[in-house]
């Protein structure tokens, strides 16, 4: 499975329990993938000039880690509940 798919799917199922994805959670290999999928579909576009640049997929921002992790989370607030 892609890996846009799988984040699809984890942004689907926080929506059916009513829950607000905050965050897209990614190990740098996860992350080298995801940059290879949304490249081969044209949706990856860099200003030139700019050091730093900020992911997101969709609206939600994307934090890359050193883990192998993959992962949607909503808000901590609920996490806690």
């Amino acid at each position: 499975m892609s890996i846009v798919r799988s984040i699809d799917a984890m942004i689907t199922d926080l929506s059916k329990r009513k829950l607000k994805p905050e965050y897209v959670i990614m190990g740098k290999s996860y992350f080298y993938k995801w940059i290879i999928e949304i490249t081969r579909e044209g949706k990856l576009t860099f200003e030139t000039g700019k050091k730093n640049h900020k992911y997101s997929h969709g609206n939600i921002p994307v934090i890359v880690c050193e883990s192998e992790i993959l992962e949607v989370v909503p808000n901590a607030k609920y996490l806690l509940d």
